[in-house]
């Protein structure tokens, strides 16, 4: 099925397609799976919301961001709701944890407050896989704050679903790659690609036995809209392919040919993996959706990458 069918089969089913979070990766990517050659006949019926009011060039055509404050005028009743907004770990630099705690609350009222009022037939929630760890497990304070913003968003919306009557496709999304990946620093993804397309080319690996689940954005969006026609809810996380961080290194470096990698070893490099990648799998399967495998999640990415350092 193409992304023009997917769509079309999306709007018979509901009213309208709202992606919070429009501008981040997986926004992107979603908006990238419903928008199709009619996309610009049928705007309000894809509603990209995002941090603020603007105009985007997607896919060739000029498309409109809504502010949630100004997208809530135009939210039809009977919609999809996908949300990929929040706010991301890397701010608890910037904030205290109690302001921290509630900017995410601000975040994530936008959704529940449409749930309120009744208008979301299917609320999708991309939340995240620290929500799989005991907080208490989890060493370090930041984490801590963001691991239990997850788990109460989680809450939130499960009984704001509950008490609306909404199907909820709770997904807890675990590691992502794409052609909108762009944060060089901080996945182990996309710092690999930054180290061995810049000098000295060298690609670090400390961890080099821990596993991660890699999916493509698109694809986990195509999966979780396809499972939306359901209107069932479904507690699920993210898929994808699993390979350990030093195998993931020498498949980038295989595609990159100046670059190498070394091998470090500190501590028992325990393989850890909290996530069910295979009952996705399963699902994608169900649907026909062949996913992305990590030779092609790591080509993909690595076009827009060569775009950005260059």
């Amino acid at each position: 099925m193409s992304y023009s069918d997917l769509t079309d089969r999306l709007l018979s089913v509901y009213d309208q397609i709202v992606i919070y979070g429009a501008k981040g990766w997986i926004g992107k990517s979603a908006a990238s799976v419903v928008f199709s050659e009619k996309a610009h006949r049928i705007q309000r019926q894809i509603l990209l919301v995002g941090s603020k009011t603007e105009q985007l060039i997607n896919s060739g055509e000029l498309t409109q961001i809504y502010s949630a404050n100004d997208a809530k005028n135009f939210v039809s009743k009977n919609c999809i709701f996908l949300n990929a907004a929040y706010l991301r770990r890397e701010k608890l630099d910037l904030y205290s944890p109690d302001e921290y705690i509630r900017k995410n609350r601000e975040i994530i009222g936008f959704g529940e407050n449409l749930l309120r009022q009744k208008k979301i037939k299917t609320f999708i929630n991309l939340s995240s896989g620290v929500a799989s760890q005991n907080i208490d497990s989890v060493k370090n304070q930041g984490n801590s704050i963001y691991a239990k913003c997850k788990i109460d968003d989680e809450v939130l919306i499960k009984n704001a679903s509950d008490s609306a009557s909404a199907a909820l496709i709770n997904c807890r999304v675990y590691s992502i790659s794409g052609r909108f990946l762009n944060e060089f620093e901080n996945l182990a993804f996309s710092l690999f690609m930054k180290q061995a397309l810049t000098k000295p080319h060298k690609i670090t690996v400390e961890s080099q036995n821990t596993y991660r689940s890699y999916l493509d954005a698109a694809d986990l969006t195509t999966v979780l809209f396809h499972l939306s026609l359901n209107s069932t809810s479904y507690m699920i996380d993210s898929g994808g392919f699993l390979v350990k961080l030093g195998q993931l290194a020498d498949k980038i470096a295989t595609m990159i040919p100046e670059a190498s990698v070394t091998k470090l070893n500190y501590g028992n490099n325990s393989a850890h993996y909290y996530g069910d990648f295979e009952g996705f799998n399963n699902l994608a399967a169900k649907f026909e959706i062949k996913l992305l495998d990590i030779e092609g999640q790591i080509t993909e990415t690595l076009k827009a990458f060569r775009n950005q350092i260059s």
